[in-house]
């Protein structure tokens, strides 16, 4: 948490360096207070189940953290859809999931699997360790949310799964991994991370609750 303050308050002091840089004026310290909230406040992320058809708009640390009700709603909006199982989701996964809402204006994300205990799901599976989610972003064309979260995290399995219209992000150790889910199989290394990745990803977001 301390690494995450100063974060804040080093941006905080870049973009006052930079207003002032551009104004002839001093900037107002009510200024200088009103970006420093807008970078530590908590980001508002819509939520829709796509299975249940249920809602829900909950606030997310740009860490990842969350107050202790929070997370129980968390966990409960993204409890596992057969068995109804409830496991706290991982806060690099929460982290980033504030980052994509941020970045597309709040849009809904709409999910339709994060937590599972399936027999599909080993002991390995993202999914069985609560660290992934599948999911879209209404309005945003698939390719363009693939492209996004590959380019801009790291630490982090990101598959397409075009058939499905959906897309798969997970929190885990590096090595990144990147698939595209086709017939019945995963293609890994596909073309499409490689280009992403030639496009310069913002720095201060590689690893959000890291």
């Amino acid at each position: 948490m301390l690494a995450s303050m100063l974060h804040v308050k080093l941006a905080t002091a870049t973009m006052a360096s930079w207003f002032s840089a551009v104004s002839p004026l001093p900037m107002p310290v009510h200024a200088v207070l009103a970006i420093e909230q807008n970078v530590a406040s908590p980001v508002e992320v819509e939520l829709f189940d796509h299975n249940r058809r249920i809602s829900a708009t909950v606030e997310i640390e740009r860490d990842g953290t969350t107050d202790p009700a929070t997370k129980a709603k968390l966990a409960h909006m993204f409890r596992d859809l057969r068995s109804d199982r409830e496991k706290p989701i991982a806060q690099r996964t929460l982290a980033m999931l504030a980052e994509i809402s941020e970045h597309y204006g709040g849009k809904s994300i709409e999910f339709v699997s994060a937590y599972r205990t399936g027999a599909k799901d080993g002991p390995q599976s993202p999914h069985r360790g609560a660290r992934a989610i599948d999911f879209k972003v209404p309005g945003i064309p698939l390719k363009e949310l693939r492209d996004y979260v590959w380019r801009t995290f790291t630490g982090v399995g990101v598959g397409w799964y075009p058939g499905d219209d959906f897309v798969h992000l997970d929190s885990r150790p590096v090595p990144d991994v990147a698939w595209t889910f086709t017939n019945g199989d995963n293609h890994y290394h596909p073309y499409w991370a490689e280009v992403a990745r030639q496009q310069t990803p913002r720095p201060d977001h590689h690893r959000p609750g890291s």
